[in-house]
């Protein structure tokens, strides 16, 4: 390639980048959590990886192109569209400006992507293909793909293809269709409450086997171990945890200089929040709140989070981790009505809001936009959410300071927090060869300095201890000292059955079940936060017990 070729590729995956990003903008995010990252860092990654190609055919850009501009398609914005339409003209031959203008016209009708809308490098001649799904989408996805697009480059004998579902309950949904006779990917990227029903589907290899085979007990020993527990399931390591999180309390400490809380000392308990709240809260003459003290969304995760905290199990017997099948929902304890009650308590005091079911709405989006906006003063949601959270109140006027504090529990609760998140999954699917090589990869994806650069660009914190010591995580902790919070609180949970969190084949699709009934209990319409925790209780032990009965 000439040194022309070279820039004019440059030029153009630089501009792509930023349509990618305003489409991202304009998704729909959860913990499948889209997280914005400075448009700076994006760019410069863009320029790195399209100094890595290796040929200037006009094909080569104009199949660029096309893939901007379906990831403009992806936000169905007419902006977004504009934006592939720049970078198409960024194309300098004759050929490639053409193919990339028609790919930029096609922007505003074309179909969703099945690939990741990031560009790829090349496959090396001969290379065996490994397909990867996946449920990252806009900014995360684009991370990931440099991080395949790295793996690509650096040996010639596996070739990973990796292929975006949109979100993780897609992404799931799709590998149960393909159980019954469709083509199983080689690698897959399963949510947390995914792992049971990954076990007995009895199409995954453990990545324990690998790392026994390979001797590489050091790693698993340098995994994070609250992160380690969770994909650990009767002393086997099933899948390899790739981007881990855990939920916190973000508050806004202007708010708290108003009204002369400590800025640096967030309440930790329930009976603190109330009182904060009590005091953060701000109403119109006609009584009508102008600033909550806390917003909050009915998250089933929380209320499992909940269950953790106060050391009690979300299933019998142990949460399913000690040799026997889960087989019984137990939610419905004084734990999990200890959380309802306290969010009823914040309601009817008249000092904080619920926004209603988190899963399946926008509940998620309007607590972000009324945190970030100075309109409520805490909130609960995932540290993935952070840089959204900071990036947002910056463009709101900047008169939100985001604060990040332990997620509240009960007082004397001894209990801790429980990984969020995702892993990749090995399959039985293809040769012996692809096995090993879906196993090269997700040993790479494990590497401290790749679990550095992922979690220093999109908010997830390292699955491994030594990423820590690795510069650009060093740096990202300079720069988000909020992150270290979440970090403390994982590493200060007491390991326990009910801190490993609960593993049952039903898990997923359960929450929208249990975030009604939270609903029902939030909104007046079942008396107590028991009948409702019991009558969801009973739906979802049918549920499991349904389930159980089909696994052989």
């Amino acid at each position: 390639m000439n040194l022309k070729s070279m820039k004019t590729l440059r030029q153009f995956f630089s501009l792509a980048l930023v349509a990618m990003l305003v489409a991202t903008l304009m998704a729909a995010c959860g913990d499948n959590t889209a997280t914005t990252a400075p448009a700076t860092t994006a760019a410069a990654a863009a320029t790195t990886a399209a100094g890595t190609a290796t040929t200037a055919a006009a094909t080569t850009v104009a199949a660029a192109a096309t893939t901007a501009a379906a990831a403009a398609t992806t936000a169905a914005s007419a902006t977004t569209a504009a934006s592939a339409t720049t970078a198409a003209g960024t194309a300098t031959t004759a050929a490639a400006t053409t193919a990339a203008a028609g790919a930029a016209t096609t922007a505003a009708a074309a179909p969703a992507p099945t690939a990741t809308p990031y560009p790829t490098v090349a496959p090396a001649a001969g290379s065996v293909k490994i397909t990867f799904w996946h449920g990252f989408s806009g900014f995360n996805a684009a991370i990931l793909q440099q991080m395949v697009n790295k793996f690509n480059s650096s040996q010639a004998k596996y070739y990973v293809e990796a292929i975006t579902n949109s979100n993780y309950d897609d992404t799931i949904a799709k590998f149960r269709t393909s159980l019954a006779g469709g083509a199983l990917p080689n690698v897959v990227q399963i949510y947390d409450i995914g792992t049971q029903a990954m076990i007995d589907t009895k199409k995954i290899i453990p990545v324990q086997d690998f790392i026994n085979k390979e001797n590489l007990q050091s790693l698993v020993q340098d995994l994070e171990p609250a992160v380690a527990s969770y994909y650990t399931v009767n002393n086997t390591l099933y899948s390899m945890p790739l981007n881990s999180s855990s939920p916190v309390m973000y508050y806004d400490k202007n708010a708290f200089k108003e009204v002369g809380l400590d800025p640096e000392k967030p309440p930790t308990t329930y009976s603190e929040v109330l009182a904060a709240a009590k005091k953060l809260v701000k109403k119109d003459a006609s009584g009508k709140i102008t600033r909550s003290g806390m917003d909050f969304s009915l998250y089933g995760w929380i209320l499992e989070q909940q269950m953790a905290e106060q050391g009690a199990l979300l299933v019998e017997p142990n949460n399913g981790r000690t040799g026997t099948r889960a087989n019984k929902l137990v939610f419905n304890s004084e734990a999990g009505q200890n959380w309802l009650n306290f969010l009823k308590s914040v309601q009817d005091a008249g000092v904080g809001r619920s926004l209603g079911r988190h899963s399946g709405t926008t509940a998620n989006t309007t607590v972000a936009a009324n945190f970030t906006k100075g309109e409520a003063a805490m909130t609960f949601e995932s540290i993935a959410t952070l840089r959204n959270y900071i990036t947002s109140a910056a463009n709101s006027g900047g008169k939100v300071d985001v604060g990040v504090g332990y997620l509240p529990k009960p007082d004397n609760a001894k209990g801790g927090v429980i990984i969020g998140g995702a892993s990749l999954w090995i399959t039985t699917q293809g040769t012996p060869d692809q096995q090993q090589g879906s196993w090269e990869f997700v040993k790479f994806t494990a590497q401290p300095e790749n679990q550095s650069f992922f979690a220093s660009n999109t908010g997830y914190y390292p699955t491994r201890k030594a990423s820590y010591d690795l510069p650009d995580m060093k740096e990202a902790l300079v720069k988000y000292p909020q992150f270290k919070v979440a970090i403390d609180q994982l590493r200060a949970t007491p390991a326990s059955p009910a801190t490993a969190g609960a593993v049952f084949g039903s898990f997923s699709g359960s929450r929208q079940n249990v975030e009604a009934a939270m609903d029902q209990f939030l909104t007046g319409k079942v008396p107590t936060a028991k009948q409702a925790l019991d009558e969801v209780v009973k739906k979802e032990n049918d549920r499991l017990e349904e389930y159980n009965s089909t696994v052989k």
